[in-house]
């Protein structure tokens, strides 16, 4: 398995309380996989890092035996650092679909985006491909696509911040994806949230009018929606006989969220969810077995702190 995205350094800032410095990006989807998978896959993420951080990143990541750090490559260019401001601790969970984002934050400039020649030796090998578009930039829409068309594996993408752009002061704002059909064609199961899903395609259509256009393409065969507390959605396009026809109809699974009873942080709850997701359905190709699971993982990382906490989630 490969995991695809930026690793980067969080400052975490909750109200009045001091800033504090965490493991980000990438590394929640990848440390979690790496957990969940235990002995059964061998895991490469695949990513540029900083030199800033390098030996202090790959040093926490050696300790976990079947992450190869054959596809990570060092850069000279510093390690993206990520401030994120909270109202309060339980602002983060407050979803409302007015809001096109949940949080405030500003960042330092992205490293490099992945190149397809970090990746291409591995792809034989590789029965899934993990995308966290933790930065929106981690590779280019024409990487996806040479990667697609080499790979004949399961790809899972969560869209993340594809729908976010930075601006010369730092401070970033949800905007619609540009040639957003062209990014979904090169995945098999997609991922968002509630307010990147509203904004993603620019179409101004509702949720059941934007999943049934994605669906109906035929490439995408599942779509999943996080929404914080309310839970989890599963849309998926399925062939149905009645009055001897045949025909598809687009289905909608919901489930509640998993709440922690000793909260601690929501963040990196959907990458978390993205690697769950993932690692369950390649194990099963159960759409339903993987949506459950994955919430519950989820909801049992709300109740640990930082990246550094999940190694308690097996």
């Amino acid at each position: 398995m490969a995991v695809i995205g930026e690793p980067c350094m969080d400052y975490i800032h909750r109200g009045a309380e001091s800033k504090e410095k965490q493991f980000g990006g990438i590394l929640y989807s990848l440390v979690s996989l790496a957990v969940i998978s235990q002995n059964e896959a061998e895991i490469y993420p695949v990513m540029n890092l900083g030199s800033d951080e390098f030996e202090n990143l790959t040093g926490f990541l050696s300790g976990f035996q079947n992450i190869n750090a054959d596809c990570i490559r060092k850069t000279e260019h510093k390690t993206r650092i990520v401030n994120l401001y909270y109202k309060d601790k339980l602002s983060v969970l407050n979803i409302s679909t007015k809001k096109t984002y949940d949080r405030e934050e500003n960042s330092t400039e992205p490293t490099l985006p992945v190149e397809y020649e970090l990746i291409v030796d591995k792809l034989q090998e590789l029965n899934g491909i993990l995308v966290n578009m933790v930065s929106g930039v981690d590779l280019e829409l024409q990487t996806f696509q040479k990667i697609r068309e080499n790979f004949g594996g399961h790809i899972h993408m969560d869209l993340h911040n594809l729908v976010m752009q930075t601006f010369a002061d730092g401070t970033r704002k949800q905007m619609p994806v540009k040639d957003w059909q062209k990014w979904i064609d090169c995945c098999d199961t997609l991922q968002m949230n509630e307010s990147e899903f509203a904004l993603f395609s620019g179409d101004n259509l509702n949720e059941y009018e934007t999943a049934d256009k994605i669906l109906s393409q035929g490439k995408v065969k599942a779509i999943v929606i996080t929404r914080g507390r309310l839970g989890v959605s599963l849309y998926e396009r399925k062939k149905k006989d009645a009055a001897g026809e045949t025909y598809f109809d687009l289905d909608r699974t919901d489930i509640p969220s998993v709440e922690s009873s000793d909260f601690v942080d929501s963040t990196g709850c959907g990458d978390v969810f993205a690697s769950g997701f993932f690692f369950k359905y390649l194990s099963g190709r159960d759409l339903n077995k993987a949506l459950h699971y994955a919430n519950r993982l989820a909801g049992r990382n709300a109740s640990l702190h930082g990246v550094e906490d999940l190694r308690k989630l097996k």
